[in-house]
């Protein structure tokens, strides 16, 4: 080989090896998810297409604690659990919940209900958003 084919080589693996790190450093962990109270803000639903906004964002707010706990607030009620992380599959546990009625207008067993079917999460723009199973839709949160 000659010596311009080396340098070659050692171009463009190094190319190579940049763009391979700069893909890492890009990808979200749990570990950026952790130990914040997220707001939940909206609902995607894909059959049938819908958007909806969430009215008072400040009453459904689910935490992912770094011991692998959750909290959660469900507009009147409370709910504790546990979750997991492997990649940008998530899993929640919705353990204990209070009962109380919290009006005709809550959201709080839709919102139960659409953290039990979590199966991902990604990071767009500091917004958490959790893919629902099935490809039901997405929720998303901010902080």
């Amino acid at each position: 080989m000659n010596n311009s084919k080396i340098k070659s080589a050692i171009i463009i693996f190094g190319l190579i090896f940049l763009v391979s790190i700069s893909a890492c450093n890009n990808q979200r962990t749990g570990a950026d998810i952790v130990d914040i109270p997220w707001q939940w803000t909206s609902l995607s639903e894909n059959e049938p297409a819908s958007q909806s906004v969430v009215p008072n964002p400040e009453n459904y707010i689910l935490t992912l604690n770094s011991d692998g706990t959750i909290n959660i607030q469900a507009d009147c009620n409370v709910v504790n659990g546990s979750f997991s992380v492997e990649g940008t599959s998530l899993t929640l546990t919705l353990g204990p919940s209070t009962l109380a009625f919290c009006g005709e207008e809550s959201l709080d067993l839709m919102f139960k209900e659409l953290l039990n079917s979590v199966d991902s999460f990604s990071i767009e723009n500091d917004l958490l958003v959790l893919y629902l199973e099935n490809d039901f839709g997405k929720m998303t949160f901010n902080k």
